[in-house]
Formats: C-alpha cells, sequence, structure tokens
C-alpha cells in the first residue's frame, strides 16, 4: 500500500473511512474570545515549556482564549486553550502548551498534524447566563469541565466597545509534536516544534466597522488537577480582553526545530 494515501485510501486511519480529510481547514463565523495577561506564577508557567522555547520576557505574558465554531471542515464544537509568548532562536511565538475540545475529529487532527495536545472536555458557550439557568445578562461565560464534575476553568467577557485590529498582537501559533516510539530502544517517531500561520478575516457589521470588541473579562482555573494542570497558568494583571468574529483557515504547519535530528530527543 503507497505511503501517499489519497482518494479511495483516505487521508487518515481507519484507511477507506478516514476521521478527517487532508487541509486546508476551514472554519466560518467562528466566535473567539480571550484574555491577554501577566501570569501569575512565573515559575510555573515556565515548567510546561519544551527545551530551547522560553518566555519572551521575565513575567510571562499569557493568553486564554475560549471559542465556539459554529461551522467547520471538523462539524461544530467549542474549544478552550491557553497559550505563552515565547521565543525561539530570537523569534517570537505563541506557544500552546494546553488546549481542550469537545469533538473527536479536531482532536485528533490537531494531536496528529500539529502536535496541539487537545483533549476532550465539557464545555458551555453562553451568552448571558441563559443556558446555565440564569436571566439575560451582559456577559459571554465560557466553562470547561474534566470530568464533567469538575471545572477547570471559567471565563467571562462583558464587551464595552468595537476595537481596532491594529490592537492586536498577531503571532504565529507554536506547539510540540511527540510522538513516542512503538518499540523498546527506538527514538520517538517525531519530537518537533510546529508553527503555524493562521490567515484570518474579521467580519464586518453593516456600517464597515470589524466584529471586533474590547471588554472586561475574567479567568479563573478552579481544579488543582495535575492531570489537567491548567491552574499552573493563573492570571496575574490583565492587559487586555477582545471578542471576534472570523473565518479562517488551518494549513499545514513548519518545523522550526527538530529534536530527534538534533539528537534532544
Amino acid at each position: 500500500m503507497s505511503l501517499e494515501l489519497t482518494g479511495k485510501d483516505g487521508f487518515t486511519p481507519p484507511f477507506g473511512g478516514s476521521l478527517y480529510g487532508p487541509p486546508p481547514y476551514e472554519y466560518r463565523k467562528a466566535q473567539q474570545s480571550w484574555i491577554t495577561y501577566e501570569a501569575a506564577n512565573p515559575d510555573a508557567v515556565r515548567s510546561m515549556l519544551p527545551p530551547g522555547v522560553e518566555p519572551d520576557a521575565d513575567i510571562p505574558v499569557c493568553h486564554a482564549m475560549v471559542c465556539w465554531y459554529p461551522w467547520t471542515t471538523f462539524g461544530p464544537y467549542n474549544e478552550a486553550w491557553i497559550c505563552v509568548r515565547v521565543k525561539v532562536n530570537g523569534v517570537r511565538y505563541w506557544y500552546m502548551p494546553l488546549i481542550y475540545t469537545d469533538n473527536e475529529a479536531p482532536l485528533a487532527a490537531g494531536r496528529e498534524i500539529w502536535g496541539y495536545p487537545k483533549k476532550l472536555a465539557t464545555m458551555k458557550w453562553d451568552w448571558g447566563g441563559t443556558a446555565q439557568g440564569g436571566a439575560f445578562g451582559e456577559q459571554l461565560i465560557f466553562t470547561a469541565d474534566r470530568p464533567a464534575s469538575q471545572r477547570i476553568m471559567t471565563y467571562t467577557f462583558a464587551p464595552d466597545r468595537i476595537a481596532d485590529p491594529s490592537e492586536l498582537e498577531v503571532l504565529p501559533f507554536l506547539s510540540l509534536r511527540h510522538i513516542p516510539p512503538s518499540e523498546a530502544g527506538r527514538k520517538p517517531a517525531a519530537s518537533e516544534l510546529v508553527a503555524l500561520e493562521v490567515a484570518s478575516h474579521l467580519y464586518t457589521a453593516a456600517d464597515g466597522r470589524p466584529e471586533l470588541y474590547s471588554g472586561r473579562g475574567s479567568v479563573t482555573f478552579p481544579s488543582r488537577s495535575m492531570t489537567d494542570p491548567w491552574h499552573l497558568f493563573e492570571a496575574g494583571k490583565i492587559l487586555s480582553t477582545v471578542w471576534a468574529n472570523v473565518d479562517f483557515s488551518l494549513p499545514l504547519g513548519v518545523v522550526v526545530k527538530d529534536y530527534v535530528a538534533e539528537g534532544l530527543a
């Protein structure tokens, strides 16, 4: 069987019934909100970074992002992640140490293609509070539980003003794609840093202004779970909070560091 599996063979196992097809993967009318903040515990953040990846500031800058994707190549789903602003060989990235979703296909694609450390979790994206059994309100609330009885993240956002796209700090995303060996004594099948440039487009309102809002936000990580260590990224000083409505596309990434080839894995 050819290693170039296309057509009837499929793109991923099970061949003949692939879980997902080849990139690029398309996202339409994606709602995203993120809080950028200084880490409350710099040493804890550094402990979650791989070799050669360092924060670009003495107090690491992080962001917590929550997403509702009503239409994607993978189907609809929720997602939440943490990023740390880092440097690798003098180049700045947003490194992703944690990311959770509630859909099987993007979990598998994210782990297998880019090395995103995805796990399944129970999530809710709720404008106003009615999905939580309350009255309508001014806030977005996003919750992530893993398992269903354990709250690992609570995120809120209340819009105040239309923001300018120039306020955003756009950097490539960076992840560690690590595939353990399948035989004792062998090196990992892969251990590499993968960078991904995401091409995105903000929606605009009827008056031509972008669907990008700045406002007030909060993020907390109630659990002290060593299985799901979101609490290591506790927020200190909040720098900004935004919400956006976007289309974007996910292509293949670019390997910027190969630990196996360098003899480091």
